[in-house]
C-alpha cells in the first residue's frame, strides 16, 4: 500500500490519494525519458510539475517509484518522442519551416528533435509537440503521445484540394487547427481541475435532421427553441455570445486568423481518457470583425458543437463565410449547415419576436430594430424577417449604413488586444489564458507549465501575472 505521505509529503496526512496530490507543494521534474523529485540544489533542466500535474499525468506507481528510486522510466520505447513528432508532421503534411513559425523554435532545432530528442529541451519538444495537437505530457510516455489520429487524418484529407471548396486547407491553416485542438484539450481540463461548473450537461447530440414531415430548418429552429428554454433566456436577446459560449457553458472558442475565406470551425478531440471534447476555433479576420457578423457565426458553430453527432462533424466541420451567412429556408441540401443555420438565427432571434418587431407593412426601421435589438448583421435580418412572416411577403431594397453599438462590441469583446505578454499568440490569450493563471494561483500547475502555455519565459510569465490577474479580473467584473 502506497505511504501517501512519503510520495506527497506530510500535507497527505489524513487525506485520499487525490486530495493528497492536490494538496501536496511536493514538484517532479520531467525529461524526455525520467520523472524525478524536484531539487532546487541540483539545477535540473527539465520541465517541473506541481505533484497534482505529475500524478494526472502518470499516477501513483510513477510517483512512488520517483520517491523511492531517485527517478521513474516514463519512456515507452527508444525514440517515442521523435517517432511521435515526425508522424504527426507528416500525417498534417507540414515541413519543419511551418512549425518554426508557430513555435518560434529552429528549422535545424526542429530537424534534430525527430533524429535525437536528447539533444534538445524538454520545453522546445512540448511547445513542438503542443502546436501539433499532441498532449506535450505524454511525449515519449504514452506510444503515440496523446495524439488524435482521427483528427490528424481529417486534416490532412481537408488539406488535399477538393474542387467543391471555396476555401483553402493551408499547411499554416492545418496548423492552427491542431493547434487549436490542444488548447481546446487543456482548457477543459483546467476548469476541471479548477471546479468549474458550466451548463454543458444540459445538451446532448441528435441526429435528426428532418423527414418529409419536418424540414431540417424547422429542427433547426426547435433546437433554437430548447437551447433557449435550457437556459433560462425566454425571449430576451443574447447580450453576449462570448459570455455564454465561454462562461456559462464552458465551451473553448479559439481566435486565430485564419484568413477571408473561413468564417469558424468545430474541432472535435479526445482527452486522455479517450472522452470527446469540443471546442470553437473562430476566424478574428474578414467579415468576423463586424460584431454582428461574429454573433451569428458563434450561434452556427453552438449549433455544430451542441447538437451535431461527430460521425457528422468528422472531427472538424468548416464552415466559410457564405455558407454560414445562408438563409436557412433556402440552403442546399447539406443537412447539417441547413440546421446549424437555422439554430444560429432563431437562438440569437425567436421568430415570433422578430414578427412581432419587423409587422407589416415593411420599413427601413423593421430591418434596422432588428439588426440593434438582436445584434444581427442586415443579411441575418433580412432573411429572418422574411422567414418569420412565412416567406410570404417581399422585404423592399432599403440602403442600411448601421454599425453596430459600442457596448455590444465590448460585450463581445474577448480580451485579445491588450495583453501583457505581447509574445503569447492572440490563440493562447482570452479565456485559456485566464484559466492558466487561475491554474498557477491555486497552485495546480507549475511555473514551466504557465510559460509554456502561454508560449512566454518564465521570467515574463512572473514579472506579469499580477497584471494577468488583475485584467483578468477586471474583465470578470465589467
Amino acid at each position: 500500500m502506497t505511504d501517501l505521505v512519503t510520495v506527497f509529503g506530510p500535507e497527505a496526512d489524513g487525506h485520499s490519494e487525490v486530495e493528497a496530490a492536490r494538496r501536496s507543494g511536493r514538484q517532479f521534474v520531467r525529461s524526455e525519458g525520467q520523472l524525478s523529485v524536484y531539487e532546487r540544489a541540483r539545477r535540473p533542466t527539465g520541465h517541473v510539475y506541481t505533484a497534482w500535474e505529475a500524478y494526472s499525468a502518470y499516477g501513483i506507481d510513477a510517483l512512488e517509484e520517483a520517491v523511492d528510486f531517485g527517478s521513474a522510466i516514463l519512456k515507452c520505447k527508444t525514440d517515442a518522442a521523435a517517432d511521435a513528432l515526425k508522424t504527426r508532421r507528416e500525417r498534417l503534411n507540414l515541413s519543419h519551416r511551418d512549425i518554426a513559425r508557430a513555435t518560434s523554435l529552429p528549422e535545424p532545432l526542429l530537424a534534430s528533435a525527430e533524429e535525437s530528442p536528447s539533444n534538445v529541451s524538454m520545453v522546445q519538444l512540448q511547445s513542438a509537440a503542443f502546436v501539433l495537437g499532441l498532449d506535450e505530457r505524454l511525449l515519449s510516455y504514452d506510444p503515440d503521445s496523446g495524439a488524435d489520429s482521427r483528427l490528424a487524418y481529417r486534416l490532412r484529407d481537408l488539406s488535399r484540394k477538393h474542387a467543391h471548396l471555396t476555401w483553402q486547407m493551408t499547411p499554416r491553416t492545418a496548423l492552427r487547427f491542431a493547434e487549436a485542438a490542444s488548447i481546446i484539450r487543456v482548457q477543459i481540463r483546467l476548469q476541471e481541475w479548477l471546479g468549474i461548473e458550466t451548463e454543458r450537461h444540459l445538451f446532448a447530440t441528435s441526429g435528426f435532421y428532418g423527414s418529409y414531415q419536418r424540414q431540417t430548418w424547422k429542427v433547426g429552429y426547435d433546437l433554437a427553441d430548447e437551447a433557449r428554454t435550457k437556459l433560462d433566456l425566454g425571449k430576451a436577446p443574447v447580450s453576449s455570445m462570448r459570455e455564454l459560449v465561454e462562461h456559462r457553458l464552458g465551451i473553448p472558442v479559439v481566435q486565430v486568423d485564419l484568413g477571408q475565406k473561413i468564417a469558424g470551425a468545430t474541432i472535435v478531440t479526445h482527452n486522455d481518457r479517450n472522452e470527446e471534447v469540443r471546442g470553437i476555433l473562430l476566424n478574428a479576420a474578414g467579415k468576423n470583425e463586424n460584431v454582428w457578423i461574429r454573433r451569428t457565426t458563434l450561434a452556427h458553430e453552438l449549433g455544430h458543437l451542441l447538437f451535431d453527432p461527430n460521425e457528422r462533424l468528422e472531427s472538424v466541420r468548416v464552415d466559410p463565410y457564405e455558407q454560414s451567412e445562408a438563409d436557412p429556408e433556402t440552403q442546399g441540401f447539406d443537412q447539417v449547415e441547413q440546421r446549424a443555420n437555422a439554430f444560429a438565427i432563431a437562438f440569437l432571434a425567436p421568430l415570433d419576436e422578430v414578427r412581432s418587431i419587423a409587422s407589416l407593412p415593411f420599413s427601413r426601421s423593421s430591418i434596422v430594430d432588428v439588426m440593434h435589438k438582436f445584434g444581427l448583421s442586415q443579411t441575418a435580418a433580412r432573411y429572418h424577417i422574411s422567414n418569420a412572416h412565412f416567406r410570404q411577403h417581399e422585404l423592399p431594397q432599403f440602403v442600411i449604413r448601421e454599425a453596430p453599438a459600442d457596448e455590444l462590441k465590448a460585450a463581445e469583446n474577448f480580451t485579445t488586444d491588450f495583453f501583457p505578454l505581447q509574445g503569447t499568440p492572440v490563440q493562447r490569450r482570452g479565456k485559456f489564458a485566464d484559466l492558466v493563471v487561475k491554474a498557477y494561483t491555486e497552485k495546480l500547475i507549475s511555473l514551466d507549465t504557465a510559460s509554456l502555455y502561454l508560449q512566454c519565459t518564465k521570467e515574463e510569465f512572473s514579472e506579469k501575472v499580477d497584471m494577468l490577474r488583475r485584467l483578468f479580473d477586471l474583465n470578470a467584473k465589467s
